[in-house]
């Protein structure tokens, strides 16, 4: 059996959704207050394909609609950064916690959302915090993280710790295989130890290696977790790469949203090459 014929696709977001997140931006989704602030423009600004801008509201739509679609009582994000999905998911019934290094950055970016009082905060490093002092959770969220830290099967495994009974851990990282890639993937890495210094950076240059999604898959197994659903997502006419971003206007919107839909009935290997993202439910 492939992963293609194992694992479903992606559940993009409706064109009408998609289409009005990048003309009012990622207030349409967010609780925000109508005094908070939009630095990058994210919020409240206008963003078209192909552009990073209008592939990273896609992945905002996706994160959420895959929250969303595991049905969770109660969720821990780790490394929760403005705490906008933490947000999204208070609004919709879920209880929330949101973990993160920088607890005063944490707590600053949840004020400016309306329901900020409904989300607990937890900061500091993952490998401190106690299940028996936090609880369990139906979800434990990591976006954009595995890829920042050294030891990634310690890291499932801390993960595996705070889910409980029929919970599920929803895992997305830049896909090891995407065919610009030029960082090493983690099968690549001799030394892991050597990494730890730059472990938990905020920003792209932290990207100590890729996963690949056969890494993926293997890495899960070692950790004692299953994969229950992979995906990839984000090919150039999303992102902009390759130059492509020159073209991004209002028109490109509804070819851009066809044509990552229509990436999804290519084979797994082929997806594997020219989508830029993977997203990863796991169960323990």
């Amino acid at each position: 059996m492939t992963i293609s014929e194992k694992w479903a696709g992606v559940r993009f977001p409706e064109y009408g959704l998609f289409r009005d997140v990048c003309r009012r931006g990622l207030s349409r989704i967010r609780p925000l207050k109508e005094t908070a602030s939009d630095e990058g423009g994210w919020n409240f600004r206008a963003a078209w394909p192909p552009s990073y801008h209008a592939y990273a509201r896609m992945r905002a739509l996706i994160a959420l609609s895959d929250a969303l679609e595991l049905k969770p009582k109660s969720v821990l994000e780790i490394a929760a950064g403005d705490g906008a999905l933490c947000a999204s998911l208070a609004a919709r019934g879920c209880t929330v916690t949101a973990n993160d290094l920088r607890k005063e950055n944490l707590e600053n970016a949840l004020r400016e959302f309306q329901n900020a009082e409904s989300i607990q905060c937890r900061p500091g490093n993952l490998f401190d915090l106690d299940p028996k002092v936090t609880g369990l959770y139906d979800l434990v969220i990591a976006c954009e993280i595995v890829e920042h830290v050294a030891h990634t099967v310690e890291f499932l495994k801390q993960l595996k710790r705070f889910v409980a009974p029929g919970g599920r851990i929803l895992l997305t990282t830049p896909n090891g295989s995407y065919f610009r890639n030029t960082l090493p993937t983690h099968s690549t890495i001799r030394d892991f130890g050597v990494l730890e210094r730059e472990e938990f950076k905020p920003d792209a240059d932290g990207h100590l290696f890729l996963l690949t999604p056969a890494e993926m898959v293997h890495l899960a197994s070692q950790a004692g977790l299953t994969v229950e659903r992979l995906s990839l997502w984000g090919t150039p006419f999303l992102t902009g790469h390759m130059g492509i971003n020159r073209m991004a206007s209002s028109s490109w919107c509804r070819p851009s949203h066809y044509l990552e839909r229509l990436t999804q009935m290519l084979p797994f290997a082929v997806q594997a090459k020219v989508c830029f993202s993977l997203c990863v439910v796991l169960a323990p």
